[in-house]
């Protein structure tokens, strides 16, 4: 495919086929597949390179929101505090991050929200810096004219997602939040003494405060949550 069309702008220049190619593919997503997402991510990069800084800055804190598996706590909590996973999506949006795909996945122990504050270097490229830009728009609508490649995937999710394409580490000690589930409700009265024809009561009280006992929640500033699991971890092995 050629590039696209320049108009009488800077920046258009910046916005070749390659690049928005490049960026709907990402935005298509891997299914879960992580040698296409390395694969997507490394194309991504390449293309990305040449933008100007502004499309390549990132805020002061971004967030990732990742389900750990038994096998993965040493390199992110322990050993070198770091687990290298390449080109990966981060959202300057908290909110975003504790929603995207739900609280529970079977093969995960533990679901963590990392915040992070990327260095320059670490930015491969930021969705919202672009959609914010007239010239990209225009280069996006004039590649989706010519049928570009996954060009309805990049106008999708827009900056719907508040995101921001890093290439940085996991670390244990960037970990602000945990998911986990309570004990069961009746394991939690029997603990504290409450006698059984007092739980219906009970519970109905909590559920009208809006506390659902054995239901997933997240814990913020989490460090004694964390040093927990990582002791509960260390007794496993």
């Amino acid at each position: 495919m050629k590039s696209a069309v320049h108009f009488n702008h800077p920046h258009m220049d910046y916005f070749s086929d390659e690049l928005l190619e490049a960026l709907g593919s990402w935005q298509k997503g891997w299914r879960e597949n992580q040698n296409l997402r390395l694969s997507l991510g490394k194309t991504l990069q390449q293309a990305a390179r040449s933008l100007p800084s502004e499309f390549r800055h990132a805020p002061e804190m971004c967030y990732r929101k990742r389900f750990i598996i038994t096998g993965e706590y040493v390199d992110i909590f322990l050993n070198d505090n770091r687990k290298e996973e390449g080109v990966t999506s981060w959202t300057t949006d908290l909110s975003f991050a504790e929603l995207f795909k739900g609280l529970v996945r079977e093969d995960a122990k533990h679901v963590a929200i990392f915040c992070h504050k990327p260095n320059i270097d670490e930015v491969v490229v930021n969705f919202e810096s672009l959609w914010q830009s007239q010239d990209f728009i225009s280069a996006a609508e004039d590649f989706r004219r010519r049928n570009g490649v996954n060009a309805e995937a990049l106008f999708h999710f827009r900056a719907s997602q508040a995101e921001i394409v890093l290439n940085a580490p996991l670390r244990g000690s960037e970990v602000i939040a945990m998911v986990g589930i309570s004990s069961q409700f009746d394991e939690l009265c029997d603990k504290t003494g409450i006698p059984a024809l007092e739980r219906d009561r009970l519970l109905k009280q909590l559920r009208e405060k809006g506390i659902h006992p054995s239901e997933p929640r997240y814990t913020y500033r989490a460090q004694a949550a964390i040093s927990r699991a990582i002791k509960a971890f260390l007794k496993r092995r």
